[in-house]
């Protein structure tokens, strides 16, 4: 009675561990604006998040620089290669990026503002380093800021219980097949869900409720995530599957150590040599 319980404490702490580890993937990719910092070249290729930014401030930097804006315009697009590849421009435009993804998913409640000094390193010119800021229209999501915020108390729940349930089992006195069993489950279930909280659901699922430009900074991060991703879950799923066959093979050895030694035959043998 005891080893099926055992069995069933590491079968649910398998699950609850599963789910906060996949949660986690899940925060880290779509609810983790110092992640998005690294997909700003990505993000700065969609034509509608460059043309705002780009308007935007060669709108605000016109008069200052004496040029026509649509100029300014002109040569912003043609310099956006080189801005991504320089340093103090690309942190701008990573800047950009993490704060407009921080309030897409309700973690800011300032406005996304590109001030004159930021400006300098895009347009080039110490001119406009006074130039007020200008605002971009990044509105906040509200399904994205609800599951933020349930993730993140669902998460350690998550982790506690599991491991409060794996405690129970070693204390249930459990067979060596059922705890190779559990941590079996655990990473194929971690597997399933890494893949599917930590790519599908960010790049697919996510941007599909909301056709936001500035949403698009999710899935770009999912995307530049998916190797690790990848190997991960085919790793954590080839040694789940081993585990489980081992524990039924164990299981099946073990059944065979503890199978009671049949007397009669023993008794007949010895009538015949009798």
């Amino acid at each position: 009675m005891r080893r099926g319980l055992a069995g069933l404490f590491f079968f649910v702490a398998a699950i609850l561990l599963a789910i906060a580890a996949g949660g986690w993937w899940l925060q880290r990719v779509a609810f983790s604006p110092s992640a998005s910092r690294d997909v700003a070249s990505e993000i700065f290729d969609i034509d509608s998040i460059q043309d705002e930014v780009v308007t935007l401030v060669s709108t605000a930097t016109a008069d200052r620089l004496g040029r026509p804006a649509a100029d300014i315009e002109r040569d912003l697009v043609g310099w956006m290669p080189a801005l991504l590849a320089d340093p103090a421009a690309r942190d701008v435009l990573a800047d950009i990026v993490s704060d407009a993804h921080a309030r897409v998913i309700g973690a800011r409640d300032e406005p996304v503002t590109i001030t004159g000094q930021q400006m300098v390193q895009l347009v080039r010119k110490e001119v406009v380093f006074d130039v007020p800021a200008v605002t971009i229209p990044v509105e906040r999501v509200g399904f994205l800021s609800t599951i933020r915020t349930a993730l993140s108390w669902v998460v350690p729940i998550a982790a506690i219980a599991g491991f409060a349930a794996l405690v129970l089992g070693v204390l249930a006195h459990p067979r060596k097949a059922d705890a190779i069993f559990g941590i079996g489950v655990f990473c194929i279930l971690a597997a399933v869900l890494t893949i599917v909280l930590g790519y599908a659901v960010p790049a697919f699922a996510l941007p599909a409720l909301d056709d936001g430009d500035w949403v698009d900074v999710i899935p770009a991060v999912a995307v530049g995530e998916l190797t690790l991703v990848a190997v991960m879950s085919v790793v954590l799923a080839v040694v789940g599957v081993m585990l489980v066959f081992g524990s039924i093979g164990f299981r099946r050895k073990q059944k065979g150590w503890s199978s009671p030694v049949r007397v009669s035959r023993y008794r007949g043998e010895q009538r015949r040599w009798s």
